[in-house]
């Protein structure tokens, strides 16, 4: 065999370990919120059983999952969008003006996504409390805001500066301005490196804990909260917390599977170039 058979044979082989440790867990979970406790608690592993729907029974009637799927929704659409329309012309700015330090302006914003976010969790609480705004959805996308903008400004950022600059001064040109050639120009050129942007900021919110648990009121609550809820002081439901997650999972799912030309497209604008 060729080296090059080798590296192929090798590829293949991590990419399937790979997948094994990413799906392993997925479908124990899966099966788990199919399972009864005595299935669930047995000693040897039951591939073998008989499928029962109290978990989903009890996750969607009694704890009403319902609620926490639709406050996640509200709040990671609310902090996508205002991301994105305060971070894209942020971004734009950085790519194309000559703004004085752009380049320490670009590090500074970086570094707000580096900062721990339970350093923060504490100051944000005094000030949605003083405001009184705790427990609402606006402090929750507000919150959310403050570690999606700089994914949107860095990611953009890099999607405008591989564009030819030639394109927007052809438009100015022909009597666009500056933010015209923003809105008509760059800005479509560059919807997918928007759209995978855009689903990125969507998970982060989606599975964020530490900001929904300490901002959120109870009828704020978002997906993890709800997930959580099933681990007590002396016990866990193992069962139903794996129907939780299951719920969960399939609108992440969903949106991948929509947004998969859009994710491929985006994350691999500009690395060729003709």
């Amino acid at each position: 065999m060729k080296r090059r058979d080798w590296w192929v044979i090798g590829s293949y082989v991590v990419v399937g370990v790979f997948l094994l440790w990413v799906l392993v867990p997925i479908v124990t979970v899966a099966l788990n919120s199919l399972k009864s406790p005595q299935d669930i608690f047995s000693s040897t592993p039951q591939l073998v059983f008989t499928p029962t729907g109290d978990n989903y029974g009890k996750v969607l009637g009694e704890l009403s999952f319902q609620t926490f799927l639709v406050n996640s929704t509200i709040v990671a659409l609310g902090s996508t969008l205002l991301s994105i329309v305060v971070g894209v012309p942020a971004a734009y700015a950085l790519a194309r003006l000559p703004v004085r330090g752009r380049e320490w302006w670009a590090w500074l914003i970086l570094f707000t996504r580096m900062v721990p976010a339970v350093a923060l969790v504490v100051p944000m609480f005094v000030i949605f409390q003083r405001l009184q705004l705790l427990g609402t959805y606006t402090a929750l996308v507000a919150a959310h805001t403050t570690f999606n903008l700089p994914i949107v400004i860095w990611m953009m950022r890099s999607f405008f500066e591989e564009l030819p600059r030639d394109l927007e001064e052809a438009a100015q040109v022909d009597g666009t301005g500056r933010f015209g050639a923003f809105l008509r120009v760059a800005l479509p050129l560059t919807s997918p490196g928007l759209a995978a942007t855009g689903v990125l900021c969507l998970l982060f919110s989606w599975n964020e804990f530490l900001f929904a648990l300490v901002l959120s009121g109870r009828e704020t609550q978002t997906v993890p909260i709800g997930v959580a809820s099933f681990i007590g002081t002396v016990s866990v439901d193992w069962g139903g917390s794996s129907a939780a997650a299951v719920l969960a999972m399939i609108p992440v799912f969903v949106l991948g599977l929509a947004a998969q030309r859009f994710l491929v497209r985006g994350l691999t604008f500009g690395a060729v170039k003709g």
